[in-house]
């Protein structure tokens, strides 16, 4: 189609196609790799002079090999169901719905984890950390239900221990 995008015969193909297009889209879990982090950039600042946080990550086999079977079956599907072209969008880290996590990885090594089992910090035991940041990976499914369960279980275990923790 050689003409404009606004043009008549754009408008008319539109029309004739609007109700044959599809978008599909798969999130796959990420596994938690050590360089895989925020941090606070060294150079880019808000508009109040404050570093922004840095997102370092880069896309591991595992995970590209993970998408590339993903496409090929959405691919295989879409064409059974009668589709004439298919796109592939091209392989990316993370994508602009992407949910992120572990930045207080959990553990029990004060050395690797910033949080304990029960979500408190090893640096300051009094403070625990409710959220989605202590969740290495979320299992390619919305963290919503996992994130509130940490949470009651860190609450849960504040309740029980409190006389421990306020130390």
């Amino acid at each position: 189609m050689a003409e404009t995008r606004w043009s008549s015969s754009w408008k008319a193909f539109v029309k004739q196609n609007a109700g044959r297009w599809v978008a599909t889209y798969t999130q796959v879990s990420t596994f938690p790799y050590e360089d895989h982090f925020l941090d606070l950039d060294p150079e880019v600042k808000d508009p109040l002079g404050y570093p922004v946080c840095r997102v370092t990550v880069s896309l591991k086999e595992n995970e590209k090999r993970a998408m590339l079977f993903i496409q090929g079956k959405a691919e295989q599907w879409l064409r059974e169901a009668g589709a004439v072209a298919v796109e592939r969008a091209p392989l990316a880290a993370i994508a602009i719905n992407t949910h992120a996590y572990g930045g207080t990885r959990m553990g029990d090594n004060p050395e690797t984890n910033v949080v304990n089992r029960w979500g408190f910090s090893h640096e300051a035991p009094n403070l625990g950390i409710l959220g989605a940041s202590v969740m290495g990976t979320s299992g390619a499914r919305n963290p919503t239900l996992t994130a509130q369960a940490l949470a009651w279980r860190t609450a849960e275990h504040l309740v029980t221990e409190w006389k421990s923790i306020a130390l």
